[in-house]
């Protein structure tokens, strides 16, 4: 599938951005012009109350002082605008509680001073990759103030508005967010996956509800609600009685269990993204029940009196006037599993598979009449579940099964479900007319309705065995490119079932390790990484794993290359680039020790302490006098004494490089030659300017 427009490499940001900053210009984007053409499908204006036509400003055009991010990123920062867009704002505003996972989506490297060029760039998930949008930062206005989402209680702020552009031009134009799925939002800005838990039927609503919402919540997973429209309804949204709203998406940010009057009180806390119109019911900031709790139960809610949007509701509440509950789950890499560790939560297994229905061959449709027998045609995949949930007493696994549709231009092209089968025993064929009522105890067991959505969802609660899986089209014949996702608690056996006579169950089928994902993208064809390529990989693996892009230099690059390159190729292997990675990794860690500010600079009067601190990771007998830091300093510090990390880690691959130099040329000549007879630290010094 090709990349919606505007989506580029990293490495395209930063040469725009430099040309830009040479030039002394503020970037236009060709690709999502400042016109009606970025605001509807039509092209023509858009109908705003009040608004006889719409003015792209700059930020800078706007306020005296603009900044992207002030005093760290908050769902309070989040304010709807008059676009119909509550569930991406919502989305938006769920993301936001966990810090860290909204720093990949928005970049924090960027502001409105330093190399300031007009343009920003933000990280979406988009149908199993993370790609990148650049926008410039002209935004819609009244003439006056934004139209759209923005900060209301500090318009000083822009990155809510920003992030909203660069989301309007992945889907297409502003028009493209005025309704939709506030789970769509979270799958784009987190790599998650999506399921729903329909409450309209109240009959049907499961009795462990709350159980899976709290396992969820204790496992990352991001949470919203939502209440639909009457069918009759004329107008968007629609208040209710109790201050809630019909035709609203609210973000799930909090979940508790609070003792009252002798009960477990089960509460959910919620988010209303106009930043404003709560609920007036049980629980809320103004109740009985919020006077009445202990200045310590008070303290653990975090309860703050006032119109903000957020607020305590019973859960129970939620069930009787809430339609759907929509839960998100994170996908691990190594951001989510360092998140989980902070949390002391778990992560999920996850199986991805990417495939396709292909017409004469594969597109098999779901089994109707006349085209029964081309419905086992469809691709079919296996898992088999042996170890039952950890917090479960009923002997069961839970298996989380999506399938997304990769469609073309946002807009779902075929309806989509699959079917699940268990097996008497396992098969490596894929399953036909004749061996499926043989083999397959269960029958039908289905994501649902076949639905014209861009991903389908469905979770279930499975006795340990091996099961098969078949995606489908409705329709026989239909084309369309797929992506399976399973989830389980524990690890479990998975793969495709294909033609093959061998019924033994296969080794397990993981998903790629992001690293080695990362490395083989930029690798040549004989599996190593060069200096140039190596700045990019370094680049884009510091943004997954920190939530923020470091900016190695090819200096910097090529000082890793020279350092960990032993056989003296120019290049690394992937063990190689691992244990570079590695190393940066415990450099970072000491260097953020002395970073006091959080600039990523250290003071230059801190390097001996600093230098005392690697001393254990670089090696015995390694010290850095004052001569040599007086080098590195003219070198590499800057006027305000500052030494930024990525020049700090020049410095120390040099450092560590022309140690082992030095250890190794004593070894070999008792220290009887010329080089050997010079210190360490001369040796040191002279590496600084060389």
């Amino acid at each position: 599938m090709s990349l919606p427009r505007g989506v580029v490499r990293n490495e395209d940001y930063l040469g725009l951005k430099s040309e830009l900053l040479r030039n002394n210009k503020l970037f236009v984007d060709p690709d999502f012009s400042p016109s009606t053409s970025s605001l509807t499908f039509s092209g023509f204006q858009p109908r705003i109350s009040g608004i006889r036509s719409v003015i792209w400003k700059r930020p800078r055009d706007l306020v005296v002082n603009p900044r992207f991010v002030k005093a760290g990123l908050s769902r309070h920062d989040l304010y709807q605008g008059v676009l119909g867009n509550c569930w991406f704002i919502a989305g938006a505003a769920v993301v936001s509680t966990i810090p860290k996972l909204l720093f990949r989506c928005v970049p924090t490297d960027q502001d409105f001073d330093k190399d300031y060029a007009g343009l920003f760039h933000f990280n979406f998930w988009w149908y199993g990759k993370w790609v990148e949008v650049i926008i410039d930062d002209l935004l819609p206005t009244d003439g006056m103030q934004l139209i759209y989402a923005r900060n209301r209680s500090d318009p000083d702020e822009f990155w809510p508005a920003l992030l909203e552009k660069a989301y309007a031009k992945l889907r297409g134009n502003y028009e493209a967010l005025d309704g939709g799925k506030l789970q769509d939002a979270i799958v784009d800005m987190t790599g998650s996956i999506s399921e729903y838990i329909d409450l309209k039927d109240k009959s049907k609503i499961p009795n462990n509800l709350y159980d899976l919402v709290w396992k969820s919540y204790q496992m990352n997973s991001l949470m919203g609600a939502s209440i639909h429209l009457p069918e009759n309804s004329k107008t968007p949204e629609v208040e209710m009685t109790n201050g809630l709203f019909m035709g609203h998406a609210y973000s799930i940010t909090g979940i508790a269990s609070v003792p009252y009057r002798g009960n477990n009180i089960q509460l959910l806390r919620l988010r209303n993204p106009w930043g404003r119109s709560e609920w007036k019911g049980d629980w809320s900031d103004h109740s009985d029940e919020i006077r009445n709790i202990s200045q310590d139960a008070r303290t653990k809610l975090g309860i703050v009196i006032r119109d903000d949007g957020e607020f305590w509701i019973p859960f129970i509440d939620v069930l009787r006037n809430f339609d759907e509950i929509q839960l998100c789950h994170l996908q691990p890499d190594s951001l989510t599993s360092e998140i989980a560790n902070d949390e002391r939560k778990q992560n999920w297994e996850v199986t991805v598979y990417h495939d396709a229905w292909i017409r004469g061959l594969t597109a098999g449709g779901c089994g109707n009449h006349p085209y029964q027998d081309l419905y086992w045609k469809n691709p079919q995949f296996f898992i088999r579940l042996k170890d039952v949930d950890i917090t479960d007493s009923s002997g069961l696994c839970t298996l989380i099964a999506t399938l997304t549709e990769k469609e073309m231009n946002n807009k779902s092209s075929v309806a989509i479900g699959f079917d699940v089968y268990k097996l008497r025993e396992f098969q490596r064929r894929p399953l036909d007319g004749e061996s499926a009522p043989r083999n397959a105890l269960i029958l039908r067991k289905r994501s649902g309705v076949y639905e014209y959505n861009r991903e389908v969802t469905r979770r279930f609660e499975l006795d340990p065995g091996v099961y098969a899986l078949i995606p489908s089209t409705f329709k026989a014949h239909d084309e369309a490119k797929f992506m399976l996702r399973l989830y389980t608690e524990k690890a479990a056996d998975s793969g495709l079932l294909e033609e093959d006579d061998k019924n033994e169950l296969p080794k397990p089928v993981k998903p790629l390790d992001p690293v080695k994902e990362l490395f083989m993208k930029h690798a040549t064809e004989d599996g190593h990484i060069y200096a140039k390529e190596l700045k990019h990989f370094l680049r884009e693996l510091s943004a997954s794993e920190f939530g923020e892009a470091i900016l190695f230099s090819l200096e910097a690059s090529r000082s890793l290359v020279t350092l960990m390159d032993r056989n003296r190729s120019g290049a690394l292997n992937f063990g190689e680039v691992v244990k570079g990675w590695n190393e940066i990794k415990a450099y970072k860690k000491i260097f953020e020790q002395f970073d006091k500010d959080g600039t990523a600079s250290v003071d230059t009067y801190e390097l001996s302490k600093l230098f005392s601190a690697l001393g254990p990771y670089v090696g015995a007998g390694f010290t850095v006098n004052r001569q040599v830091q007086i080098a590195i300093v003219r070198r590499y510090g800057n006027r305000n004494n500052k030494i930024r990390l990525t020049d700090f880690l020049i410095v120390i691959f040099k450092l560590t490089l022309m140690f082992e130099l030095f250890k190794e040329q004593q070894l070999k000549t008792g220290g009887n030659n010329d080089a050997a007879s010079f210190t360490l630290n001369e040796y040191l010094y002279y590496t600084m300017y060389c």
